[in-house]
Parts: C-alpha cells; sequence; structure tokens
C-alpha cells in the first residue's frame, strides 16, 4: 500500500482487534461481555469497509506488511475513546481531497456507532458501580 498513514492505521487497528478480543474474556460482568462482543463484529466491519476503499485507492496491503500496534487502554471505555481519536485523525489526514469521499463516509458512520458504544459502556458502569 502506498499510504504509509493508512498501514499505521491499520496496524492500530488490528492491535485494538486484539485488545477487544481480551476485554471480551476477560470483562467485570456479562453485560460488558456482550456489549465487547457486540462491538467488535461492528469494529471488524468498520476496519474491512475502510481498508477495502484504502486498498481502491492506495493499492494492496502486501501479505507481511502489517505489524499490530497494541493500544495502552486497558478497559472498553478507554479503548472506545482511543477509537475515537483515531476517527478524528482519519478524518484530519483526509482534508477536503474528494478521493477519500468514500473512506470519510465510512468513518462519519462508525463515530455515530462508537459514540453509542461509549454511552452503552457508561450505563453499564453507572449499573455496576
Amino acid at each position: 500500500m502506498s499510504n504509509e498513514f493508512l498501514l499505521n492505521l491499520e496496524n492500530k487497528l488490528q492491535g485494538c482487534g486484539t485488545r477487544l478480543k481480551e476485554l471480551h474474556w476477560d470483562a467485570s460482568s456479562l453485560s460488558i461481555h456482550k456489549l465487547v462482543d457486540e462491538f467488535t463484529t461492528e469494529f471488524r466491519e468498520f476496519e474491512d469497509n475502510l481498508m477495502e476503499n484504502a486498498q481502491a485507492l492506495f493499492g494492496f496491503v502486501e501479505v507481511g506488511s502489517l505489524n499490530p500496534v497494541l493500544p495502552e487502554a486497558k478497559n472498553f471505555l478507554e479503548l472506545l475513546e482511543d477509537v475515537r481519536g483515531m476517527l478524528v485523525t482519519i478524518k484530519k489526514e483526509a482534508k477536503d481531497s474528494m478521493m477519500w469521499s468514500g473512506i470519510i463516509n465510512i468513518v462519519d458512520d462508525f463515530f455515530a456507532t462508537v459514540n453509542k458504544y461509549i454511552y452503552l459502556a457508561n450505563i453499564t458502569k453507572r449499573s455496576n458501580d
């Protein structure tokens, strides 16, 4: 892939996917366990759509070119906030380039998804406090 920003982003997304599985398996309650599982499904769909669009613009991700980077976040809410920060970074990178329109549409849709899960995670946190 010729776009280093997107390749580095995919490495971070891969790391988030690994952390989501850890959080799923180490959930402190059944409600968090299920919430993380549901989000992981939506996250993987987002990641796949994003990278398929990116490859249409910048070429293929070659086998062996990924090196996942685990996030520092160790709880679900922190990880969601990190993911939301990545979405902001993508929009900043795209600037006003019309070539990024498909990617930006995917990102905008996922913003709403992440915000929904932040809301749901906060409700779950309040119930467990």
